[in-house]
């Protein structure tokens, strides 16, 4: 993927060395599958950092998210917990996480409601808007950025291929594209049986996503 281009972080060291600095703030949750607020903001954190050594885009006429202090989150219930005996459920209470304010637009641009962007973050559920990495990654890029996600049963790849046929897709092709998949999720292919309905062969999905962005 480097050679063609892509900028792929390598988060897994990143997290590691976060977590023996910084014990306070856990970066995934014990309950659930996902990472924490904390652990997004990390992330995105490091995506904009590399993005902007090594594919520079030109400057944005409007801003990027404005971000204001961290507060608390709360995770109600982590999927993990659905594999417990409910008897023993109790045993595992809801858990906290920080997680990045947003504010509102200043200026100018509280004035204009516009949904352009240049830059999009396309995946499954890591990056769906309570985490906050899309907000993250915007305020570190300086400029708007969309999403377009889908739960992790339809998979990543189904999740770029219906942003592909969109029609935000179709109005404004992005000039960089983050796409987010779940590690275990990398070795997965196209056809897995666990997408469901969402599983095709590989050719048939080059195939449709080649058309889609022809």
């Amino acid at each position: 993927s480097t050679r063609a281009g892509a900028v792929a972080p390598d988060l897994d060291a990143l997290f590691r060395n976060q977590i023996e600095r910084n014990t306070a703030h856990p970066l995934f949750f014990k309950t659930d599958t996902h990472w924490t607020p904390m652990g997004a903001e990390l992330a995105a954190v490091e995506m904009a950092r590399q993005m902007r050594a090594q594919m520079p885009l030109p400057a944005s006429s409007r801003p990027g998210t404005r971000l204001g202090d961290l507060r608390p989150m709360v995770l109600a219930a982590g999927d993990l917990t659905q594999h417990v005996p409910p008897a023993q459920r109790a045993n595992f209470p809801s858990e906290q996480s920080l997680i990045r304010q947003i504010l509102p637009p200043e200026g100018a641009a509280a004035l204009i409601e516009d949904d352009s962007y240049d830059t999009v973050v396309v995946g499954t559920s890591n990056v769906q808007p309570r985490f906050g990495f899309q907000p993250v990654l915007s305020n570190q890029l300086v400029r708007p950025v969309g999403l377009a996600w889908r739960p992790n049963n339809m998979g990543a790849y189904f999740a770029l291929l219906e942003y592909a046929r969109s029609e935000s897709f179709k109005r404004q092709k992005p000039r960089a594209l983050v796409w987010n998949l779940l590690e275990q999720d990398m070795v997965n292919t196209t056809s897995n049986s666990a997408w469901g309905s969402s599983a095709m062969p590989a050719p048939e999905f080059i195939n449709q996503l080649r058309r889609a962005v022809s």
